[in-house]
């Protein structure tokens, strides 16, 4: 599905969606706690976490001997549930789709083999198996000890671990090596946790995890998503005036960031009772460092290409292993938009001061959501816009245009 984008003024209020990030991890955690995982949550993210539940809920009633689990798209799916399913001693099969099986796991699955996890493959689809057995009838057998992790790759790796470890019968250690990227992600990880009752000790080297541990359930309400925010805030920054409503000032999620960034590029915010509001500003370019929140990067370069100066945004290279390659589809972006952009070693320069626009111009999603959502903000915006392939929407925020059409938007679909 392709969408034709108008100028459009774009004014009024929106509830942001709860929170992609957090809503994976209260679902595992109550799953593991023994109580209601199901939350009526929109987005083929949440929903991937949830049938792959469903799945191990059927294994563990009985009803099947192999769960057979899709993670569809979803990169904290595989991610989470693969350590969890290895202590858990399951037996499962695990596929992906689009860009998933490419997507990188080659160094977790190192680290859960050299702790007697027997998984079959190295890249989706996977098996969880023992050598002795027959048609994948045994244990995953992961057991505990010391995990040496690459701090540097994805924080999803950490937050697998520290949900699987508490459950095995012995201690381990997650010993990470080099920085840890994305650190914020883990920070919501051991929120949850807490939450639950499990006990996690940091150190020195990482985290310390007893064994034996036991989730107890919480009825935790999960907060608006900061990442689904900024778009529409963005469109009020360039375009009129929002109101984003349902986000916690006091969030771990790291893209919480946005409202700093924004801040520091002249962008007028104004704090509300339960969320942001945002109007129409003269923007200024910035220097910020993404490793920590790389997917704010696509509607920052938007913004970045309305503001009058040279922006730069360190740390891009964890963006060529996401549903895209995001720092090869926003340079793309930019280059249809006319702007100006640079890259090299991890960085990314942005010229801005992008003009009015007078003739149609095409613009590709990658099948990627936050592309295709950043390309409908520079679209409305600008006007005489279209946008190939937004249906990828749904992958986090299926409301969206729902959601831009109240506030104003004007666009067909095609």
């Amino acid at each position: 599905m392709d969408i034709i984008l108008e100028k459009s003024k774009i004014e009024g209020r929106v509830i942001i969606p709860p929170s992609k990030s957090q809503a994976h991890r209260v679902m595992i955690a109550s799953f593991l706690s023994g109580v209601d995982y199901d939350f009526g949550l929109q987005g083929d993210d949440v929903n991937a976490t949830k049938d792959c539940l469903d799945n191990l809920k059927k294994l563990f009633n009985g009803e099947v001997e192999v769960a057979h689990l899709n993670a569809k798209e979803s990169g904290s799916t595989l991610r989470f549930l693969l350590p969890i399913i290895c202590a858990l001693d399951v037996n499962a099969e695990i596929v992906g789709e689009g860009r998933l099986p490419e997507r990188p796991i080659s160094e977790l699955l190192g680290v859960l083999r050299q702790h007697g996890a027997n998984i079959d493959g190295n890249r989706l689809p996977l098996k969880v198996v023992s050598p002795s057995a027959e048609l994948c009838t045994a244990k995953g057998g992961l057991k505990a000890g010391e995990f040496k992790v690459n701090g540097g790759i994805s924080s999803q790796y950490i937050t697998g671990l520290l949900f699987a470890l508490p459950l095995l019968d012995g201690d381990s250690h997650i010993v990470i090596e080099g920085d840890l990227v994305s650190k914020d992600y883990v920070e919501m990880t051991l929120d949850v946790l807490h939450r639950f009752g499990i006990i996690v000790e940091k150190d020195k080297k990482g985290f310390f995890i007893k064994g034996n541990q036991k989730y107890v359930a919480n009825d935790l309400s999960i907060e608006g998503d900061w990442s689904s925010a900024a778009f529409p805030l963005a469109l009020g920054l360039l375009t009129g005036k929002v109101c984003a409503e349902n986000l916690d000032d006091n969030s771990k999620q790291a893209d919480r960031v946005f409202l700093s960034l924004v801040k520091q590029m002249g962008g007028i915010v104004d704090k509300i009772s339960n969320g942001l509001e945002t109007c129409n500003s003269n923007l200024k370019a910035i220097n910020f460092d993404a490793t920590n929140c790389p997917d704010i990067v696509p509607i920052m370069a938007i913004l970045a290409s309305f503001a009058e100066g040279k922006s730069t945004i360190f740390g891009v290279d964890r963006l060529k292993a996401k549903e895209s390659d995001r720092l090869l589809a926003v340079r793309e972006l930019l280059e249809h938009l006319g702007v100006p952009s640079e890259y090299k070693d991890n960085t990314l320069l942005i010229t801005g001061g992008i003009g009015n626009n007078n003739s149609e111009i095409v613009l590709d999603s990658f099948s990627d959501h936050r592309i295709a959502m950043s390309a409908i903000v520079a679209g409305l915006a600008l006007g005489s816009i279209k946008v190939k392939g937004i249906e990828c929407i749904s992958k986090s925020y299926p409301t969206f245009l729902q959601d831009i059409k109240t506030l104003g938007a004007k666009f067909e679909l095609d």
